[in-house]
């Protein structure tokens, strides 16, 4: 599958990045990443988003490129999608009248996508930019090497997630050799630059934590009215719900996010042997065997009820 997709991309001259909404640092560092590769390669490339990302990863080398909107009707070759699973993940309409690539590490598919190139079992989608990158016979300078080392230390929490691997902690070695940078740069940026706006959210969210189920359940919620008082837009929320998980016999942690009125984002986070991913697809969302999501219509103490129950049914 990476030789196919390696020959797609030698075949374009125009190419279209994309990925998902609510854009985090796997996705923007591998993106970033990606469109810096194409251009070594002298195509014409164009990372296109529909969402902005969180501080900080507008401090990721190359985030200025990123332009905001819709890739159709724009005439493009090849269109690629970081962690795509179609329209509704992406924001992006129109797929089907282009020739898609789906680059993703999740257990899922897009069905817009002609190609898709899916490895459940890598930790980051950055693992597989990087595998295409040494496909492609591009050169890694630093600002790919910083880009894909980023999206792959975020997405195994600096190296401490259950996800990370052998393979994982390999490729970041070669990438922090490759691009001659101190790996605590990126943890710099990633995990020590919050804003004092970000904290004092993370202060109100954190002060609704309560346990469950013997202590086995940590659930924290977030409110729109939260926002009241702070100058705050976009947060990414990883850190927030990692407290919360990192309390001595949680097992699981369930995060509800308040989009408007009764209508949740659930995030979902667990260890051991907890599956994370079917508690989420029973709400037709999905993830990683620890860490997935879904949406939920309703009020909070419906949903609490309803989806610490079906946690109560699976806890060993």
């Amino acid at each position: 599958m990476k030789a196919a997709v390696a020959e797609r991309i030698r075949a374009a001259r125009r190419v279209a990045i994309s990925s998902h909404v609510r854009p985090d640092a796997d996705s923007i560092g591998s993106s970033l990443a990606l469109r810096l590769m194409l251009q070594r390669m002298a195509k014409a490339p164009a990372f296109i988003n529909s969402e902005h990302a969180p501080h900080p990863l507008r401090k990721l080398p190359g985030y200025g490129a990123i332009q905001l909107g819709q890739i159709h009707p724009r005439p493009f070759d090849l269109v690629i999608l970081i962690e795509g699973g179609g329209e509704e993940r992406t924001g992006q309409k129109h797929l089907r009248e282009y020739f898609c690539v789906n680059i993703d590490h999740h257990a899922a598919r897009c069905d817009d996508c002609a190609i898709n190139w899916v490895v459940p079992g890598a930790a980051a989608a950055g693992e597989l930019v990087y595998e295409l990158g040494l496909e492609l016979g591009v050169e890694f300078d630093r600002d790919i090497a910083f880009n894909l080392y980023a999206a792959i230390a975020a997405d195994t929490g600096s190296f401490k997630y259950s996800n990370t691997t052998p393979s994982a902690l390999a490729i970041a070695a070669d990438l922090a050799r490759r691009g001659g940078f101190a790996p605590v740069e990126v943890s710099n940026l990633l995990f020590n630059s919050n804003s004092r706006e970000k904290v004092r959210m993370m202060t109100r969210v954190l002060s609704t934590l309560e346990t469950a189920l013997d202590g086995r359940v940590a659930i924290i919620h977030f409110r729109r009215d939260f926002l009241g008082g702070l100058e705050l837009r976009n947060m990414e929320t990883e850190d927030i719900v990692a407290v919360a998980r990192s309390i001595d016999g949680v097992q699981v942690v369930l995060f509800f996010k308040e989009i408007a009125e009764d209508y949740f984002r659930v995030s979902i986070r667990s260890r051991d042997d907890f599956s994370a991913r079917d508690v989420a697809q029973a709400f037709q969302g999905g993830g990683h065997r620890h860490a997935a999501g879904f949406f939920y219509r309703g009020g909070l103490d419906a949903a609490r009820k309803e989806i610490l129950g079906l946690v109560a049914g699976r806890l060993p």
